[in-house]
Formats: structure tokens, sequence, C-alpha cells
């Protein structure tokens, strides 16, 4: 197959391959991302995700989102999630905390259109009832170039205030992994 490069940017790349069947596609090459869902327990209360509140410009929208960001040059995935964790909540967890809720290899979230590649990790947390209660009142983090919400939501409350696919899919990767709180996976806003 002919691959040709259409355009090019530090975090983009769009090429036109040739040679499928019913005519070329455009594939975009964006790299790896790792996610984390960080699940927060106060015994007796329901486990609770820290999330971060963003903007989204492309929706025009705050979304709900597990702290994610994308793979740096000699990184490896894990190294990103804490990374990422570290910078978006200030929590400093290490590897043998988190749990791969993917393959190493990772998944393609549109592998028709896209090359990018997810890797998703969870860690769990037994905390304080006052930790939770000073994420219900939303902690803000201001960064020079944007700024962040952090709150914590249960799982099943957390579905219905995203529409944010990844975001989705994390979390029932987690509810595959670790059972849901019901025995039951809560379904996404309709």
């Amino acid at each position: 197959m002919d691959r040709k490069l259409l355009f090019e940017h530090p975090i983009l790349r769009i090429e036109e391959v040739e040679g499928f069947p019913g005519g070329p596609r455009l594939i975009a090459h964006r790299g790896r991302f790792a996610a984390i869902a960080l699940s927060l327990h106060a015994p007796p209360q329901e486990e609770q995700f820290l999330v971060v509140m963003q903007y989204r410009v492309a929706a025009r929208e705050v979304f709900y989102e597990h702290p994610a960001g994308m793979v740096d040059a000699g990184e490896t995935p894990v190294e990103t999630a804490l990374r990422e964790l570290a910078e978006e909540t200030g929590w400093l967890l290490t590897i043998t905390d988190l749990t791969p809720l993917t393959p190493p290899e990772g998944i393609y979230p549109s592998p028709a259109v896209w090359d990018e590649v997810g890797h998703f990790y969870a860690a769990r947390l037994q905390v304080p009832e006052a930790v939770l209660q000073a994420y219900r009142c939303m902690v803000e983090r201001q960064f020079e170039n944007e700024k962040l919400r952090l709150t914590v939501i249960p799982g099943k409350v957390l579905l219905s205030h995203t529409r944010n696919l990844q975001t989705i899919a994390h979390t029932y990767l987690y509810y595959a992994h670790f059972g849901a709180p019901d025995g039951g996976l809560p379904s996404p806003a309709t």
C-alpha cells in the first residue's frame, strides 16, 4: 500500500493510504496515550473516582475524565500514567500501586482512522472521609495553559455525566476487572 504524507504537525500527522478496497483512506498518527482511573474509598461509603473536569474545545463543554495524557519520547505508558496523575491531581503513586487494565501493547480506540494506542490503568486507595469531602467541594489546579477542577464521583454517576468515549471505556474496563459495586455494570446516559 502506498502512503503519502498530507499534513504534519508536532502532535499529529495525516497520511493518505492507497490500495484499500473502496478507495484511499486517511490515517491520523498521534502515538500513544495512557490514562489512570484512581478509585478512592472511605468505608463504608461507595468507592469514587477522582476525575478531572475540564473544558474541551471540540465539544464546547466540560467533560469529566480520568487523568490521561500522551506518552512522551523515551517514556513508557506506565510512566506516563504516573506522570499525568501527578501533574493533574498531585497524587504521587508508584508502578506497584497500578493495575493494568489493557494488554501491554495497548488498545486502539478507532483503528480505522487513527493509529493512536491507549494504555489504561487503575489504582485503588483507601482514604479518610475528609479527603473525599475535600474533593466533593472541588479542588482547582491552575496551570500555565489550562485550569482543571478535580472532584470525586461514583462510577455510575460518572457514566451519566460524560460523553467522552475514552472515559466511558476506561470506567467499563475498571468494572470488568474489579467488578461493579452492585454486581451489574452501570449504564451510560442515553
